[in-house]
């Protein structure tokens, strides 16, 4: 089965930031993605890869950097496998230029986005647009939140690119958006 993941990739400065709260998480025992810092735009499984090339990059050519703000942190709730656990996520507010972008994507291949993409699929109209931070155990969270609300990224943020991805992580292609 083919999966890919499109990501919505940020400036250097948000990545900084972001890095060192995750080293700092990692640091305290939390686990860590392997990906980079992240907004997964769609998770698509049985597309064809040059299609979905050739899709990210007319959509790339048709839109502009999105600016955003972090505002709010959220859980993606444990799963039946993984009770104990439950996913550390940033939260972009959902300023209506962004979510204009992140439902513009899901134009083509919507139908596609199911499984690896529950959470980012718009088909039921109610995607989690979120950066993962870190998986925790539920028991530990409020620790986990103080580290967050210790960091400085609480903070305005630019997508700068999108990178489409083999699931598992291997890189396709990176797609550089132009300023506005």
């Amino acid at each position: 089965m083919n999966r890919y993941v499109v990501l919505a990739r940020f400036d250097k400065n948000t990545e900084e930031k972001l890095i060192a709260l995750r080293r700092e998480m990692t640091n305290a025992g939390y686990a860590s993605s392997e990906w980079p810092p992240h907004i997964t735009l769609a998770a698509y499984e049985d597309l064809d890869a040059e299609a979905l090339c050739d899709w990210t990059g007319e959509f790339v050519r048709e839109h502009t950097r999105q600016k955003l703000t972090f505002g709010s942190v959220s859980l993606l709730p444990p799963y039946a496998t993984h009770r104990e656990t439950a996913v550390l996520c940033l939260n972009p507010v959902h300023a209506k230029p962004f979510v204009d972008f992140y439902y513009a994507f899901h134009e083509k291949y919507g139908s596609f986005c199911k499984g690896i993409g529950s959470f980012s699929a718009v088909s039921e109209d109610k995607p989690v647009i979120h950066c993962t931070l870190s998986v925790v155990r539920v028991t530990e969270l409020q620790d986990a939140l103080e580290l967050v609300f210790q960091n400085d990224v609480f903070t305005q943020a630019e997508v700068t690119a999108l990178e489409i991805y083999t699931y598992p992580m291997r890189l396709i292609k990176r797609f550089d958006l132009t300023r506005a």
